[in-house]
């Protein structure tokens, strides 16, 4: 009888003893503390008047401040204000500073029912940025004093920044996710507000709805029942949005190439820019790329060793890599993704970190640097590949990008697919899948 590739359920990772659990709690908390720390920093050079240093802080992590902080949060609530006075902002938004037509999820105009001002702006973008933070606490400790290094580093990464900087809704996004990942770990009713967690976030930008495979966790029974109800909600959202959803999709933007954008569409047109080459070649190169991510990842999944892989890590371990691997997959094989989308990879740090702790294979360490690199990519590109130092440095900046991505998202498929098929669902419903390859 071939073994079953069903994962033990340890209840803590290694060192969460009792009697370390003070420790344990300090090494929790202060990625936390050193994101609050830069972001109250920021917050105060800002209202002090020392806008140089602000904007020269900024430009050394690679993010290029806007003229006022918080500006995706701006074009939410002028969106509001604009629909209002009767304007349909998904056709223009004179209300917005840049002058962006609304292109988010139309459940964001719910908040049309609010009297929205000018003055909720700043406020706005606080309670995003420090939702963020406070999500932070809910993340595995590190393991050792170098995870928790890297989990603080990767939370004032230049991603992140960025991303509070705009006030983005993917703030948000991560927000839900953390909360629906440290949710179900715990009892069954609380596993249920995660899916709701989840569900939320898919409805406010689309591709975290692939969150919902976290429900996997359930017996089949049980699994169905919560797909139905998260497929009665999405009905209902799309009989009562659907006709702006359309609308919103149509004006999603695509950026450059070379810039701070990522997503599988982005090798294929960096080398037609740079090279020439066909838009039929370069579709070709993104097929390939992409056939052989997935075909290197489940291989890898399917492997008797991922089971003892897996193994290693903590149940909240398990599911913050599940929730983090599944949104930025979701991301980059859906469309352009501006830079601070990759605040996500933050979900997956303290479990590559562990993996690297417990040595349980070269790919895991070198994917942990990948993510670091990644996280902090506006920055070293910046540094190092800028366009002041010629246009072949910053192809080569961008070479280098592009391989670390594709390195990193062919071992977060072997992560998530390997976690989805040792899932209980899985495990119930296709016992065939739980023989090794």
């Amino acid at each position: 009888m071939a073994p079953s590739l069903k994962l033990r359920r340890p209840t803590a990772a290694p060192g969460e003893g009792g009697s370390d659990r003070r420790r344990v709690l300090a090494r929790r908390l202060l990625p936390a503390g050193v994101a609050a720390a830069f972001f109250a920093f920021m917050t105060v050079l800002y209202l002090t008047g020392q806008r140089s240093l602000y904007e020269d802080m900024l430009r050394s992590w690679g993010v290029d401040p806007f003229r006022f902080p918080f500006v995706d949060v701006e074009t939410v609530l002028s969106a509001v204000r604009c629909m209002h006075q009767g304007v349909d902002v998904l056709t223009a938004n004179p209300c917005d500073p840049v002058r962006r037509a609304f292109d988010y999820s139309p459940l964001w105009l719910l908040l049309a029912k609010f009297p929205v001002t000018e003055a909720w702006t700043m406020p706005t973008g606080f309670i995003g940025v420090t939702s963020f933070i406070a999500s932070l606490t809910l993340l595995p400790a590190g393991r050792t004093r170098l995870a928790v290094m890297l989990i603080a580093l990767a939370a004032v990464s230049p991603a992140v920044v960025f991303g509070a900087e705009r006030g983005n809704n993917d703030l948000v996004l991560f927000v839900l996710a953390a909360i629906a990942a440290a949710l179900v770990c715990r009892t069954p009713a609380l596993r249920i507000v995660a899916y709701g967690a989840a569900l939320l976030a898919g409805l406010l930008k689309y591709y975290p709805m692939t969150l919902l495979a976290l429900a996997t966790r359930e017996r089949p029974a049980r699994f169905f029942a919560v797909a139905a109800v998260c497929a009665a909600v999405l009905a209902v959202f799309l009989l009562t949005m659907g006709h702006e959803l359309t609308r919103a999709l149509k004006l999603i933007p695509g950026g450059g190439w070379f810039g701070d954008m990522f997503g599988s569409t982005m090798i294929a047109g960096g080398l037609g820019r740079q090279y020439g080459i066909s838009s039929e070649t370069g579709a070709a190169v993104r097929i390939g790329l992409t056939v052989t991510a997935f075909g290197a990842g489940l291989f890898l999944a399917l492997r008797q060793s991922m089971t003892r892989t897996l193994d290693r890590l903590a149940d909240l371990e398990r599911m913050m890599l599940l929730a983090g691997g599944l949104l930025i997959i979701g991301c980059f094989f859906t469309a352009q993704n501006i830079g601070y989308r990759a605040m996500h990879l933050v979900l997956t740090v303290p479990a590559l970190a562990a993996l690297s702790h417990a040595r349980a294979g070269r790919a895991w360490t070198l994917t942990l640097w990948a993510t670091l690199l990644l996280l902090w990519a506006q920055g070293w590109r910046n540094w190092f590949f800028s366009t002041d130092a010629g246009r072949q440095m910053v192809f080569a900046g961008w070479i280098l990008r592009e391989a670390l991505w594709w390195w990193t998202i062919t071992m977060l498929i072997a992560l998530v697919a390997g976690l989805l098929v040792r899932s209980e669902m899985s495990r119930r419903a296709f016992p065939r899948l739980q023989v090794p390859a």
